[in-house]
């Protein structure tokens, strides 16, 4: 093996070293992309599905006022329906 020989292959160490430290900075960096990832996921996930103060939980409660709301629209719509009805009898029977 030659001095040329020696440069060459000490460059080519050096080029592999640097690869390496490159790989191993881009885990530490890519874990802790990862962990704001889950972070923020999770963060997602407890604002939806959360039973008591999530969008879940503000939805059932939606849907739960919209059923009770039907059923006393249903009975002020027909005392109302009503109503109008006895207003019209009574303007004819008079």
């Amino acid at each position: 093996m030659n001095s040329q020989d020696r440069k060459e292959f000490e460059l080519i160490h050096l080029k592999i070293d640097t690869l390496t430290d490159s790989l191993a900075d881009l885990k530490v960096e890519m874990n802790q992309a990862h962990q704001k990832t889950d972070e923020s996921l999770r963060f997602i996930k407890d604002s939806l599905f959360d039973p008591h103060q999530g969008l879940w939980a503000e939805t059932k409660q939606n849907s739960l006022y919209r059923e009770q709301s039907s059923k006393w629209r249903g009975i002020i719509g027909a005392g109302f329906i009503g109503l109008f009805f006895k207003q019209i009898w009574d303007l004819f029977s008079n």
